[in-house]
């Protein structure tokens, strides 16, 4: 099934609450009918998430966000990032479920891996790998699928996820996702097809590689990620698999 809906997706936010000013106009003045948030909504870190009082200021944080992302009065889904508590409890967590947004559904999965940095939400792959399938039109996902131009860091190295990659090669026809979208490695913004997906990692407001950007995912054949302070577009549509 096709569609029409507009949905923006907004990288990882770190607190940065006069970035994510820009980016909510732009979503705004282009009528998304839904938002996704790609976590690490603020920092607990390796030592905040330990004291009573850096665990707090981070709550503190993460709910100053949500508000001024709700004042839009559009409806939001998001997963929680490696940054973030994985049992978040503000309404549109959908980290290892499918729900509906704006008439298309959504997968997701929080969190990244794998599971050797301390952060408070790792995973090891094969974990991911014993999920559901999770069939949606579109996969959240904070980690980017490994070994693509989303998922390099600064020095080169390729630090995504197989388990993630696995299952965005899944064909539509088999369950798998039309749409990807992630964050995570900030460097990394951009937008590929693998196999019939399009995927596109939105990047960061916040340090490290802060980015004033916003990505669009319009219907399921066009992805589209703006950057706000050049006002670049990088635009990629599905390309069809090659007549035999």
């Amino acid at each position: 099934m096709e569609s029409s809906s507009l949905i923006a997706v907004i990288g990882d936010i770190h607190a940065q609450g006069r970035a994510l000013a820009r980016v909510l106009e732009r979503v705004r003045k282009r009528r998304a009918d839904g938002i996704l948030l790609v976590g690490d909504f603020a920092c607990a870190g390796h030592r905040r998430q330990r004291t009573l009082a850096g665990g707090a200021q981070y709550l503190c944080e993460v709910n100053a966000i949500f508000a001024q992302v709700n004042e839009l009065g559009i409806p939001v889904q998001y997963v929680p990032g490696n940054h973030d508590k994985p049992d978040l409890r503000m309404p549109g967590n959908i980290d290892g479920q499918v729900r509906e947004l704006a008439g298309v559904t959504v997968a997701g999965i929080g969190g990244a891996g794998p599971d050797i940095f301390g952060f408070p939400y790792e995973w090891p792959e094969d974990d991911i790998r014993a999920l559901p399938s999770l069939c949606a039109d579109i996969l959240l996902s904070h980690c980017p699928p490994r070994n693509t131009d989303l998922d390099k860091t600064w020095k080169g190295a390729h630090v995504g996820s197989d388990a993630i990659r696995e299952r965005v090669e899944l064909p539509i026809a088999d369950g798998g996702p039309k749409v990807m979208v992630c964050g995570h490695i900030h460097e990394s913004a951009g937008v590929v097809q693998i196999g019939e997906c399009l995927c596109m990692n939105v990047g960061a407001l916040g340090a490290p590689f802060p980015r004033v950007q916003v990505g669009f995912v319009e219907g399921f054949d066009r992805v589209i990620l703006e950057d706000l302070e050049d006002g670049k577009h990088r635009i990629l549509s599905r390309r069809l698999p090659s007549a035999r």
